[in-house]
């Protein structure tokens, strides 16, 4: 249902770059989603088959990796004025390491907790800078050249996420 709106809203709706860009982002967020619920049923199906240290390992890796991809994509899709929403991307970090750490005993579940708010603290950041590259002190001086800029890093991030989430499941398969 949402392939077929992205598809007619691409093709029939008039867009500007900026809107382009806003549903390309929400595409790439989709997508994380999907392969974060398939990397979890997996985690939950196979779990108990491996030690505490493979499984610790594994919970962080998807848990870093998925709390920076949504929390950098939470913020460049919410709205930049708006002080209530800079919880949004901590709080869906915090959810993410609680899913995976609960998998593991209790010191895990610590660990899984600090990684999800660690990468979803990191997501915000690296998106306020691609939103607004004066923070760091960056000459970028055209809107286009920060829009281009926002797109090649959100794919990045989504490939990266998509090359953690198939290492893991490669490694649940060896």
């Amino acid at each position: 249902m949402v392939f077929l709106f992205l598809v007619y809203s691409l093709f029939f709706i008039p867009l500007n770059g900026r809107d382009v860009t806003m549903l390309l982002i929400i595409f790439l967020f989709i997508w994380n989603l999907i392969d974060l619920s398939s990397v979890y049923w997996l985690f939950k199906k196979k779990h108990r088959l491996f030690d505490d240290r493979f499984s610790t390992t594994m919970c962080m890796a998807i848990t870093m990796i998925s709390s920076f991809a949504l929390a950098l994509y939470l913020k460049l899709l919410l709205p930049v004025n708006q002080s209530g929403f800079y919880l949004v991307p901590i709080i869906v970090g915090i959810c993410i390491g609680l899913l995976f750490g609960v998998f593991i005993q209790s010191p895990a579940l610590l660990n899984g907790i600090f990684n999800g708010i660690m990468g979803s603290i990191m997501g915000m950041m690296f998106g306020a800078v691609l939103r607004n590259p004066a923070l760091c002190n960056i000459p970028i001086d055209s809107a286009a050249m920060i829009e281009s800029n926002i797109v090649s890093l959100a794919i990045f991030t989504a490939c990266s996420h998509a090359l953690v989430s198939q290492f893991i499941r490669y490694s649940f398969k060896v």
